[in-house]
């Protein structure tokens, strides 16, 4: 779930994530970034169910600028899909659309299952620290609020619109 626009603030970010009732999705995951440069940033995330280890890649190759939306090229795994195994390569464009509110769309490749897909989102900042984000994974759609404070940042995830996960991330 990572937009062409955002790169996590700080050198490093931690993430989990849990899913907090039994469902088809790892129930536990990690991610640990570094941001290289001020538009790369380069990690693992790690599958606690399939003690499986995946390389994330969050390259923004274009800024938006005017109507121009910003561009991004990567490699994560393709969490939040239930849908999906292992590692998808994306191209993602993200765009502000009007005050508080950003869009993105993108084209994602499974390398598991060798099956495209086109995750999109749609978010609406309603203050500097608190947002609302529907994600759509190619599949299904997974309404989410984030609440950030410092270092840290919330976030409670519906995947599928009904099954609750909770998001910590910490960018030091």
């Amino acid at each position: 779930m990572r937009g062409a626009g955002h790169i996590q603030a700080g050198s490093w970010s931690l993430t989990s994530r849990v899913v907090l009732v039994e469902s088809d999705r790892s129930p536990l995951e990690f991610s640990l970034t570094h941001r290289l440069l001020d538009n790369l940033q380069l990690g693992l995330e790690y599958d606690a169910e399939e003690d499986s280890f995946f390389p994330l890649v969050n390259w923004r190759v274009l800024d938006a600028a005017g109507k121009q939306p910003a561009l991004a090229l990567g490699i994560s795994s393709a969490w939040p899909s239930s849908q999906v195994d292992g590692s998808a390569l994306f191209v993602t464009a993200a765009q502000n659309i009007a005050p508080g509110l950003s869009l993105s769309a993108s084209l994602s490749y499974g390398l598991e299952d060798q099956r495209f897909r086109t995750p999109g989102s749609l978010r609406y900042a309603l203050t500097s620290n608190l947002s609302t984000t529907l994600f759509y994974d190619g599949n299904n759609l997974h309404p989410l609020a984030s609440y950030s404070h410092g270092d840290l940042s919330y976030s409670l995830i519906l995947l599928g619109a009904s099954d609750p996960a909770l998001s910590v991330s910490w960018g030091f």
